[in-house]
């Protein structure tokens, strides 16, 4: 474990007993075994509470790191130099003190090829201070000299923060992450870009104890000109000749610099304590019986640096990483799987994600440091319920994503390694409440817009497991069944029907559950529905399956306002059905008991008028006997009108349809009516196709239909007029049939006053003409009866034309 630390280090146990050493620390430990014989019970505990101490015991200059949390911890010391070199930099100071000062370079020789990182922290009165000197001496004396005061005071004095961004989250006590400030340079023209991340630090009872953050410098090109500069600047002084008079005054010796004695570790011994701190951390909390080790999702406070990876000796237990790709390849959250700063493996979800084609782009593009992965700017008391953290993730455009990453040690490829798991589509619930649905990730407002939706149908809607667990629901279910927002989760799709229709919905589920069909709604069926209250609701069930998932959904829709439509349209049936009986029987009386008497008085008049039994002696009584006998054939009249059309509503007309010439049956009926129509001096002219084809139709009641056109054509045409019959076949293969006469004709409101039951417009009056006015009801019903249809076309003083015309489905082929 301590093979990635170049000083000499050693392990001990949170009671200060040694559990490791490197040979190096064993030499310089000698036959001491616990802290308290270093002498360094006081930083122990200091870094027992802080995470961290330095300080210098017997043995030199020693930093102790705090590895693990809770009680399961250790302590790492590091010796940062031994003793005796100490001492001896320490006369060697002493001596290059007595001579004049040379300029320090501001910015050291370093490593370029990643960026510059540092270290900073504040107090709980936001006092600023950095853990190293290499930012400070990148920014110059000058500068520098301005850092050791509050942060406020640094920002306005450096004219840092115009924004005021960092001192406002130091204020309210909230992480940030990703802010950009850009910093003076001495002596050097334009400012150092640099992003400030910084996070709340409490102690054990909450207490605010200040801030702990990092900077990063990620323009490479500005820190090398800087480098070159000062170097060139270094070079070009001039040294101090023999003959200066003041390069022969003894100097005295500066009082050393404290904060340059103290030990320092270099970012990579710091990212390798980091990598020591969680595989001691599962180690120490690793069950004595072999259990597996607890997930951590400690991310650290700071970015970790790449550092070369140790050979390290195989696992006696190995898990083969080539037999879990093909699993890893298929989950719908991205895996990262990296140890130190080497990456390892990435499934195709998170490849997929951050946009890169290869886990090998992703190396060349600079690996972890070009994903930019940190904490979001939200409090550490935000973290979801399943314990991960909300990060941003840098895609290979540029974008920043919010996920949700959950980071947990595993064995791969035979040695430890660490997992990051991420999820961006929880990473988009992270949002405020209040905030506006066009911030919201698409994926995040296209479900809330389908709920909403969900919560405005009428229909209860269910979103069910295999076993008919209830998972949601819109609101209208929970209105259905009389529940509070969220407690039907608590149900089950059983628990909400009454037991005659739960059988038959649960083998339903199941069938449906355990089905290979395709995930779409079936036909329904009808259940009755319990209320929570108390009570049955009907209701039409329609389920079927969510497709890619295993999930079901079941649409429930409320009969209750159907079910009385239905008991309300069957009761006015029944009645509608009971009244048209007494209707029929009653005329079925009426007519029995009237045409009796009727044939009677028809009869005698007619002997009467014939003078059979001897003359009558009056010709006024011969008069009388023809109005007699003339009333008594329009009463028998009438009744046969009301009985035709009582048989006609109620159905129970019974018709033969047969093929039916309409030219011979309108050459007939014409033949009928002229006697009548020589009478009124009117003429009936005839203009019948030839080719005209037969159609399906009763022949007596179209007889009747035809005698009724002609007979009201003729009683409503004056002396002198014409009426046309008329027969064609139009493109639409319709047999039309046509009377037009030449007559007063009537108005659109009389014409519907003339198709109800006994009712006489104004034009029969006018023209003297005596009617029951049930010529045109019993014509349209008889009509339709017959699958025609009737149009009546009439202005007054133009005459009428009436069409009935029979659709082609009831055209016989010729």
């Amino acid at each position: 474990m301590l093979e990635d630390v170049e000083h000499p280090a050693a392990i001990f146990t949170a009671d200060g007993e040694l559990i490791e050493a490197q040979p190096a620390a064993q030499a310089l430990l000698g036959d001491q075994r616990d802290l308290m014989a270093l002498g360094a019970e006081k930083l122990a505990r200091e870094a027992s509470l802080n995470g961290s101490a330095e300080g210098e015991i017997q043995a030199g200059p020693i930093n102790i790191l705090k590895l693990g949390a809770g009680t399961t911890f250790a302590l790492l010391v590091v010796f940062t130099k031994p003793a005796a070199a100490s001492r001896s930099e320490s006369r060697a100071h002493a001596t290059a003190a007595t001579s004049p000062a040379e300029p320090n370079p501001a910015a050291p020789a370093t490593d370029l090829h990643h960026p510059f990182r540092f270290v900073w922290q504040t107090d709980a009165d936001a006092q600023f201070s950095l853990a190293n000197h290499e930012f400070a001496d990148l920014l110059g004396p000058k500068t520098a000299a301005t850092l050791d005061r509050s942060w406020p005071e640094i920002a306005k004095a450096l004219n840092l923060d115009p924004q005021a961004q960092i001192a406002n989250a130091i204020t309210a006590q909230e992480t940030f992450s990703g802010i950009v400030l850009f910093w003076p340079l001495d002596d050097i023209d334009g400012r150092l870009a640099v992003e400030m991340s910084g996070l709340p630090v409490f102690d054990r009872s909450r207490q605010f104890q200040g801030f702990r953050g990092f900077g990063i410098c990620r323009d490479l090109d500005r820190l090398r000109e800087i480098q070159r500069r000062r170097l060139g600047q270094s070079s070009s002084q001039p040294t101090p000749s023999a003959a200066d008079p003041a390069s022969k005054v003894l100097q005295f010796p500066p009082p050393p610099d404290m904060r340059a004695e103290q030990p320092n570790l270099n970012p990579r011994e710091r990212s390798a304590f980091l990598e020591l701190a969680r595989e001691l951390s599962a180690r120490l909390k690793r069950p004595s019986a072999g259990g597996q080790p607890p997930v951590s999702d400690d991310f650290g406070a700071e970015p970790v640096l790449p550092v070369a990876q140790p050979a390290r000796e195989p696992q006696k237990i190995a898990l083969d990483a080539q037999d879990t790709r093909p699993i890893l390849d298929r989950l719908p959250v991205g895996i990262l799987v990296y140890r130190l700063n080497t990456l390892m493996y990435a499934n195709r979800a998170f490849l997929e994600w951050t946009g890169y084609s290869t886990l090998e782009a992703l190396n060349e593009a600079g690996g972890l440091d070009s994903l930019f992965i940190e904490n979001k700017d939200r409090s550490s008391s935000s973290n979801n319920r399943a314990g991960g953290k909300t990060l941003t993730i840098a895609t290979i455009s540029g974008t920043q994503k919010p996920v949700e990453g959950r980071l947990f040690s595993a064995a791969w490829n035979n040695e430890n390694a660490l997992v990051l798991m991420i999820d961006p589509r929880a990473g988009g619930n992270e949002k405020a409440s209040g905030a506006s649905l066009s911030h919201l990730p698409d994926a995040e407002r296209e479900n809330r817009e389908l709920r909403a939706i969900l919560d405005t149908a009428t229909d209860g809607v269910l979103v069910l497991d295999r076993s008919g667990r209830i998972l949601s629901a819109n609101r209208s279910a929970e209105a259905l069944f009389g529940y509070e927002p969220g407690d039907l989760a608590e149900s089950s799709l059983g628990d909400l029907l009454a037991p005659e229709s739960r059988h038959s919905a649960l083998e339903h589920l199941d069938r449906l559950a355990h089905g290979t069909g395709a995930g779409v709604l079936d036909a329904g069926y009808e259940a009755i529905g319990r209320v929570r209250q108390g009570g049955l609701v009907p209701l039409y069930i329609t389920m079927g399956r969510i497709e890619g998932g295993e999930k079901l959904c079941a649409v429930l829709r409320d009969l209750t306002a159907w079910k009385r439509s239905a008991e309300e349209l069957t009761s006015a049936k029944q009645a509608a059905e009971k009244a048209s009986t007494a209707k029929s029987e009653f005329l079925a009386k009426i007519s029995h008991e009237i045409r009796t008497p009727l044939n009677a008085i028809i009869g005698f008049s007619e002997v009467m008028m014939d003078e059979r039994l001897g003359p009558v002696g009056n010709e006024r009584y011969r008069q009388y006997l023809r109005d007699i006998h003339a009333a008594g054939g329009h009463l028998i009249s009438l009744l046969n009108d009301l009985v035709d059309l009582s048989k006609i509503e109620a159905g129970k007309l019974e018709l033969t349809f047969i093929s039916v010439n309409m030219n011979d049956l309108m050459q007939q009926c014409v033949a009928i009516m002229q006697q009548q129509a020589n009478r009124e001096r009117v003429i009936i002219r005839t203009a019948l196709s030839p080719n005209l084809p037969q159609v399906i139709a009763d022949a007596r009641s179209m007889r009747q239909i035809a005698l009724n056109l002609l007979s009201n054509s003729i009683k409503f045409t004056g002396a002198g007029g014409q009426v046309i019959v008329s027969t064609a076949l139009t493109d639409e293969r319709e047999v039309v049939l046509r009377v037009r006469d030449t007559g007063s004709g009537i108005s659109e409101k009389d014409l519907e006053s003339a198709l109800e039951p006994f009712r006489q417009v104004a034009t029969a009056v006018h023209w003297g003409s005596i009617g029951t006015g049930l010529g045109l009801p019993i014509t349209r019903a008889l009509v339709e009866a017959n699958h025609a249809r009737l149009r009546i076309a009439s202005e007054i003083g133009d005459g009428t034309l009436v069409e009935v015309a029979f659709p082609s489905t009831r055209v016989l082929a010729q």
